[in-house]
């Protein structure tokens, strides 16, 4: 979203009585804040969907204060802002119900953040918590994963830390506004999330810390995510409300089982007994998405076409390397092709000069 359109966002938010669902449908039929503002009274009023009350604060409704404020705060903290018909806004979260309409971010959300997965639990993980966070998540990110988590205590933080080790992307989303980082032990945390993912929160800045936020965050926790893993975590704990969250929203369900006699387990294991799959290991999770992802990965492989026009023989072998995550040997290349090396070699050292492949050490090229 362009800095200009910040005002008319921030002052459509800050409308009382004006809920994410009018605000839906008041963007679908006027495509931008700026536009709803236009508006006549006599043609809002036409709108089945808003009631009078609400028609007078759009109409007259003051807040230039809020907005000032919020600008100079953005501002102030490095803040941006993201509407949910911004390409940056998690796709995902689009559809879950009672959406935020403005996200405020800190960092980057890039498209390889989808498919995104949430990883929660208790505060005060057992040592049998932290180490399944340090089995399980590795390789969720290393697969592709960006994990979401909340930067809590306990198996929050470790989930974040475990996806930067692992050389992944980490989400955080706040129960507090940008400009408190909480708890704050956690803001060195905070700023090496800012070099591999982002910090994001409905909240606007400057607001004070209300203990309602964290639960409703978790909605957003959830939304954003195609599963949610509950690693430990008590019957009322806030990780099963994202697991309920999650139900509602129709994404996946998983949880580490525990033992009986640890009130830590109790909550991932009664999320079993609801039906919840069982994760002992990365492959519990992998295996339910191998297929989606090998499509989205297929998907990208089609995307990618020659920079000039390749005769057959060439196009043949550009096909090849694309399939074959665009590296191949030789060797490789007359099993599968059938075709003599010297032949290959001719027509590969032609897709050289043109500046499609690089050959490397034992004869492997790469598409370049």
């Amino acid at each position: 979203m362009n800095t200009s359109e910040y005002p008319a966002w921030l002052r459509l938010v800050s409308i009382k009585g004006l809920g994410p669902g009018i605000i839906q449908k008041l963007l679908t039929k006027y495509s931008s804040p700026k536009n709803i503002f236009k508006a006549a009274r006599d043609e809002l009023e036409e709108l089945t969907f808003i009631p009078k009350k609400v028609i007078e604060n759009i109409i007259h409704f003051d807040s230039r204060e809020f907005v000032e404020t919020q600008l100079k705060l953005l501002d102030k903290h490095k803040v941006c802002l993201v509407s949910i018909i911004d390409d940056e806004y998690p796709h995902l979260l689009k559809y879950i119900y009672n959406p935020p309409i403005l996200l405020y971010m800190q960092g980057k959300l890039i498209p390889e953040d989808e498919p995104a997965f949430a990883v929660v639990g208790t505060r005060k993980p057992t040592q049998y918590g932290k180490i399944a966070v340090r089995k399980i998540v590795p390789k969720l990110a290393q697969s592709g994963f960006s994990i979401i988590s909340g930067l809590a205590y306990g198996i929050d933080s470790a989930s974040h830390h475990e996806a930067l080790n692992a050389g992944g992307r980490t989400i955080a989303v706040f129960g507090t506004s940008l400009d408190i980082v909480y708890p704050s032990a956690n803001r060195k945390l905070a700023e090496r999330i800012l070099s591999d993912g982002a910090l994001i929160s409905e909240i606007p800045l400057g607001e004070k810390i209300e203990a309602w936020n964290f639960a409703n965050r978790n909605r957003i926790i959830s939304g954003m995510s195609k599963g949610t893993l509950v690693v430990e975590g008590a019957r009322t704990s806030g990780a099963l409300l994202t697991a309920k969250y999650a139900l509602e929203q129709n994404r996946d369900i998983y949880a580490i089982p525990g033992n009986i006699n640890s009130p830590m387990s109790e909550g991932p294991n009664y999320l079993i007994k609801l039906g919840a799959k069982i994760v002992c290991k990365p492959e519990d999770i992998l295996e339910e998405y191998k297929v989606k992802l090998q499509l989205g990965e297929e998907k990208r492989a089609k995307d990618i076409q020659p920079k000039i026009k390749l005769d057959e023989t060439e196009e043949k072998l550009f096909k090849l390397l694309i399939d074959n995550n665009k590296n191949l040997s030789l060797d490789k290349m007359v099993e599968l092709t059938d075709e003599s090396p010297a032949k290959l070699s001719s027509i590969l050292l032609q897709m050289e000069l043109k500046g499609l492949v690089k050959r490397e050490a034992q004869n492997r090229y790469w598409l370049i």
